[in-house]
């Protein structure tokens, strides 16, 4: 009796299966262990923690698509992508709200109230605004002078300060001169003392 083509190779057909599922799984559990242990996944982990090489999952579409959903490179250039739309979106949308918002500024801009006034009056406020100006820059002014004038007499009392400082100082350096060459004498004197009283031991 002949077996039909697909009994033939029913038996393969179900050897593959069991390898594709086996693999599967290999791959699964070397996954959650990476993940647990909080190292990367990548081939070269994989390998390390299974032994499964990179073809072996490549050349099966779940088994490689589980990869590419857990591979670290891959995760963070999935995030980098989203981010980047998120930023783009969030700015397209920045300059859509800001150009409504012009174009209603645009819109419901008030009326000047100057507009309202009549000529003698927009010289009178006019007038009024140079004098307000005038003052203002004769009080500044004013003032700049002030602070000067302030820095002035602070330099000149410092400056006094350190004159009768280093006049203190010298005159001290003088005293301790002065000191020291008493000192001198008096040192003098005692050598001049003890030698004589030698002499007179000796006579």
């Amino acid at each position: 009796m002949t077996l039909a083509p697909d009994d033939q190779y029913a038996h393969l057909r179900a050897n593959a299966a069991t390898q594709k599922q086996a693999t599967i799984d290999r791959l699964k559990e070397a996954i959650t262990l990476l993940e647990i242990k909080g190292r990367p996944v990548n081939t070269f982990t994989i390998k390390e923690v299974s032994g499964l090489d990179y073809m072996a999952y490549y050349r099966n579409r779940e088994a490689f698509q589980l990869f590419q959903e857990h591979s670290t490179h891959l995760r963070k250039k999935r995030e980098q992508a989203q981010a980047k739309r998120q930023v783009t979106s969030r700015s397209g949308s920045r300059k859509t709200k800001k150009s409504q918002a012009m174009d209603h500024a645009v819109k419901v801009s008030p009326r000047d109230p100057l507009l309202d006034y009549k000529r003698p009056r927009l010289v009178e406020l006019l007038h009024e605004a140079h004098a307000e100006r005038d003052l203002a820059k004769r009080q500044l002014q004013a003032e700049r002078v002030e602070m000067e004038q302030r820095a002035q007499a602070q330099r000149i009392e410092l400056e006094q300060h350190y004159h009768k400082l280093l006049q203190e100082h010298m005159s001290c350096g003088i005293t301790i001169a002065k000191l020291e060459a008493q000192v001198a004498e008096y040192l003098a004197f005692m050598e001049r003392f003890r030698s004589s009283l030698q002499r007179e031991e000796h006579s």
